[in-house]
């Protein structure tokens, strides 16, 4: 039985995680604090973990044994990951996990905005009965622009097959991905082309803020835009100036810049009541990637890498 690996576990996980590596010693701590973690680090060599914990150069040095960090997620964002691996750590996480959870609540927004159910609910619940103004647009004859052609972008693509919709998709860092269903296109192209703007992107140099006051600006058409990214691939600002001025029809957000609510500033309080209030809105509290279903697959995709690791 293998036992030379101490495997840390700081964050809820499916149980089906520990029954995966229960060969190897475990310490399961989903309640450790900060002020525990330090020590509980020193003579780990697994680190596992989803987003209890910025992994900065700092947390690292004080893991010495460390080897292996996985993050049950998408992103690695709250990793500090070339400083990982220059202290030849090795990263992975597990886009493959949740990557139908995020298509589908993205398509489930997309669709919402699209007949304004957020909005009539709303309304009926007040005793109001207005079926004219809630009237919808059919996806059917829109162009949905996908913005990253990974995991999520690429499953997204497939559930709206169906619908018979025009997709496009651009990905800085892929190319000939293009199918019968889908067409690669540019940047250039996408923003004259797409009715429907829906994000899939990493967070980094090249997409921070990507939607900004000039993206919004070479945007052929009036358009829908979702973000079930990161919320900093958005500058909130041009995002409410943007529905203020029409440009943006209606917006569906599950990220936030600022995600804790207990330390937003005067200006993300101000914004984010804004969006609350735009009945063109819906925002979400970055649940796209959880369900049960997907719980299970990151926590059996993470393992399986861990796993594969450790036996090579």
């Amino acid at each position: 039985m293998p036992t030379h690996h101490r495997i840390l576990i700081i964050d809820q996980v499916h149980p089906v995680l520990q029954e995966l590596l229960k060969d190897y010693e475990v310490d399961y701590r989903p309640d450790i604090t900060v002020d525990t973690l330090a020590e509980a680090l020193e003579d780990v060599t697994v680190l596992l973990m989803r987003t209890k914990l910025q992994l900065t150069n700092e947390w690292i040095d004080k893991a010495p044994n460390l080897k292996f960090v996985g993050r049950l997620g998408s992103g690695m964002d709250n990793i500090d990951v070339e400083y990982a691996e220059s202290k030849g750590i090795v990263c992975h996480n597990a886009p493959e996990g949740n990557k139908n959870a995020v298509a589908e609540q993205t398509l489930g927004m997309l669709l919402s905005l699209l007949s304004n159910v957020p909005r009539a609910s709303a309304e009926v619940r007040q005793f109001i009965w207005d079926r004219k103004s809630n009237e919808g647009i059919e996806l059917q004859n829109l162009v949905v622009g996908i913005i990253g052609f990974g995991h999520v972008g690429s499953r997204l693509a497939e559930l709206l097959r169906p619908f018979g919709c025009k997709v496009l998709a651009y990905d800085k860092y892929k190319s000939d991905f293009g199918n019968e269903w889908v067409k690669e296109v540019s940047l250039e192209y996408l923003q004259n082309e797409a009715d429907i703007i829906t994000l899939h992107v990493s967070l980094n140099d090249s997409s921070y803020e990507i939607i900004d006051h000039l993206f919004i600006q070479r945007m052929n058409k009036s358009f829908f835009i979702l973000n079930l990214a990161r919320g900093l691939v958005v500058k909130i600002s041009e995002l409410i100036n943007g529905l203020e001025s029409g440009k943006i029809r209606g917006a569906a957000i599950d990220v936030l810049p600022n995600e804790r609510m207990d330390t937003l500033t005067p200006k993300q309080r101000e914004e984010l009541i804004y969006l609350s209030e735009n009945k063109n809105v819906i925002l979400t509290p970055h649940v796209g990637g959880i369900t049960k279903d997907s719980n299970r697959k990151l926590a059996e995709v993470i393992a399986k890498k861990l796993l594969r690791w450790m036996d090579n």
